[in-house]
């Protein structure tokens, strides 16, 4: 009962590793289609549980978003899309009202992508993003607490 429990599980994380990869080679062909034309900003919102967003925007060199393309779900089985909304918006200045007819998880998507383009643009690195483990971790740790030796 044991090793069918164990073969399962192989045989679970063996697929999801296999769909994982269908999922990021959409995301470099979504993206090396775009970064071709112009540049290309990033947004993110990710989730544990909650639905995940990625968004890629073509914009042109005053920060005018040209093509937007938006995937969205909880699965390995979400896809680009085209996300015409914010086409012909500057990217810097997507007004509330645009926001408000928007989800939340894209909404922080948006946003994401404004507050890259900002450090970009300064010459600045994006910070590199918390993995799931990291954030797990970091729930465990006490804060303001001083080791004494």
């Amino acid at each position: 009962m044991i090793f069918t429990l164990l073969g399962l599980v192989a045989i679970m994380f063996i697929l999801q590793s296999i769909l994982g990869y269908g999922q990021l080679m959409d995301f470099n062909k979504n993206y090396n289609e775009m970064r071709s034309q112009h540049k290309v900003s990033i947004g993110r919102s990710k989730g544990l549980v909650t639905t995940g967003v990625v968004l890629l925007m073509r914009i042109d060199q005053n920060a005018r978003i040209l093509e937007t393309r938006k995937m969205q779900g909880t699965t390995i089985f979400a896809r680009f899309k085209s996300f015409e909304k914010l086409n012909g918006k500057l990217l810097l200045e997507i007004d509330d009202k645009t926001l408000d007819e928007v989800d939340r998880f894209t909404k922080k998507a948006i946003r994401d992508a404004q507050h890259t383009y900002r450090i970009v643009q300064a010459g600045g690195e994006p910070p590199k993003q918390a993995s799931p483990f990291e954030r797990l971790l970091n729930l465990f740790k006490k804060k303001g607490e001083v080791s004494r030796l």
